[in-house]
């Protein structure tokens, strides 16, 4: 295949440290040694009354009562302060995912801050969620219980939510309604704006209708020391091992997970994922959807593709051994085919196509194909049609969830040293309101211009037990790209990381 250069990718540095994407070639040639993926409104009027002073108490009692119920009726904003800070806030209508239902809220502020949400019964505190990281966009997620931990009845609810960065100060509320969870059906509900399924028509590989989706597993703890892992992108591999084997014996520990690219030109990798399960690690397989930069989505949506994939899920199955299965990835960028923001997809599309392919591999009976559903730790564009969890299929139809994310440092024009808390910190709270499913990191790596990576990687290790008790692994992208993204990169470097996987982070 011909190189394509990558696209730059707009920075905006002012929020959580500036966006900082990646931007990877599309491989020559496909199952190479070397085949690596491209990463390629005015102010809110204040609601008041003025009442004229008459002397009579029941008029101020009135104007309370008054106030109290415009506040729950109209949304409102305060006003802003002198810096003009302002927040507003979008929240969602009761969204039910199997057996778990959640008022999702995005609050925006017009500059990087913290918020606390609470929210009411009539003038009675519910329920109190505070982000503790400071960006300007924050997603709240509120899971239908009171401080107590109790379900809260159906009825009409509202929340105020307050937003302070230093000294500037502001707040928004509005009203929303918690109806009654509908009686379980033996179907997976509609994506919202997704079509239904049609009716079998008499052409060739028609698309199957959904199968019902399998129980999900018992919620995980957070992962201790002895469950932590390491895994890698090593470049070569895993055609070839000796990269591979020289960084293990430099660290003085096996990688749990090899990573590797493959594209859908081609079947399914058994050598390559041979050759990792008999060194004892699990193979991480990114399955790289190219053919869609003609169509997009649709030709997954149509059937286009059920060959090929029937034909992949039946090659897994034959191959028999544990693999991590990784389509799609990063779908909230625009630098791939299947990004929901480009091409002509939507994120409903996407959750439609996610299911689609994880359907088939259950029909033909892959069973050891686990799937992984892995966004970008950014969203390009910011919008709020084009989130991270805009595209979550279901806990029903992923094994576990990963987050990519990279430190360019200063490595590019484009790019400023971002903390491993700035690279990480939103995309994993966002995360892990979604589901209780496993969580590590697919790709992460950091540049060594702007700043010190031995001290980025230890605060890495030390930073996960604490902060981001929920991810068990990282699996390092380790190769010489568009920057020196390796281990090797300089000596402190890999013994940070030495340090770090032997104390067990």
């Amino acid at each position: 295949m011909p190189t394509k250069t990558r696209s730059q990718r707009t920075t905006n540095s002012t929020d959580l440290g500036g966006f900082l994407y990646r931007g990877k070639h599309r491989p020559a040639t496909f199952g190479s040694p070397n085949y690596t993926p491209r990463h390629s409104a005015g102010r809110p009027t204040p609601v008041y009354s003025r009442i004229t002073e008459r002397g009579i108490n029941s008029f101020k009692v009135m104007v309370a009562a008054v106030a109290s119920v415009l506040l729950l009726v109209a949304p409102v904003s305060a006003p802003a302060v002198a810096s003009k800070f302002r927040v507003t806030s979008s929240p969602s209508s009761v969204v039910t995912e199997g057996t778990t239902e959640r008022v999702v809220i995005r609050a925006k502020l017009t500059r990087s801050g913290t918020v606390s949400t609470t929210f009411y019964k009539g003038s009675t505190p519910v329920r109190v969620l505070k982000t503790t990281h400071r960006a300007k966009s924050h997603t709240i997620y509120w899971n239908l219980k009171d401080s107590n931990g109790g379900q809260v009845k159906p009825g009409s609810y509202w929340y105020r939510t307050n937003a302070k960065a230093g000294s500037a100060k502001a707040w928004t509320a509005k009203r929303i309604s918690v109806v009654a969870a509908p009686a379980p059906t033996s179907q997976v509900p509609p994506v919202a704006g997704e079509s239904p399924a049609p009716a079998p028509a008499p052409e060739p590989a028609p698309a199957p209708a959904p199968a019902p989706a399998p129980a999900p597993a018992p919620a995980p703890s957070p992962a201790s020391s002895s469950e932590r892992w390491v895994g890698y992108y090593q470049s070569g591999a895993p055609a070839d091992m000796s990269k591979l084997d020289a960084l293990e014996a430099k660290v003085g520990a096996k990688a749990k997970v090899v990573h590797f690219y493959t594209a859908d030109s081609g079947g399914f990798p058994t050598s390559h994922v041979r050759n990792i399960a008999s060194r004892g690690s699990i193979p991480l397989v990114t399955l790289e959807f190219w053919s869609l930069e003609s169509g997009g989505l649709s030709a997954v949506l149509n059937g286009s593709k059920d060959t090929y994939l029937r034909n992949f899920a039946d090659q897994a199955k034959a191959y028999g051994g544990e693999v991590w299965l990784r389509p799609f990835h990063e779908m909230n960028g625009n630098w791939y085919p299947w990004c929901g923001s480009i091409n002509g997809n939507t994120s409903a599309e996407f959750i439609a196509a996610y299911r689609h392919v994880k359907t088939v591999f259950a029909e033909r009976g892959a069973t050891n194909v686990k799937f992984v559903w892995s966004p970008n730790n950014d969203s390009v564009p910011n919008t709020s049609a084009n989130q991270i969890d805009d595209y979550w299929p279901g806990s029903s139809y992923v094994d576990y969830v990963a987050i990519d994310g990279y430190n360019f440092g200063t490595s590019q024009s484009w790019s400023s040293w971002r903390s491993f808390s700035s690279t990480f910190g939103s995309a994993y709270n966002t995360v892990k309101g979604l589901t209780t499913r496993p969580m590590f990191i697919a790709e992460t790596a950091s540049a060594e211009q702007g700043g010190n990576k031995a001290s980025w990687i230890s605060s890495m290790f030390s930073t996960i037990p604490t902060n981001y008790p929920r991810i068990q692994g990282v699996v390092w992208f380790n190769t010489n790209k568009e920057t020196d993204w390796r281990l090797e990169s300089s000596s402190a470097s890999l013994n940070a990381w030495k340090a770090g996987v032997k104390a067990g982070f």
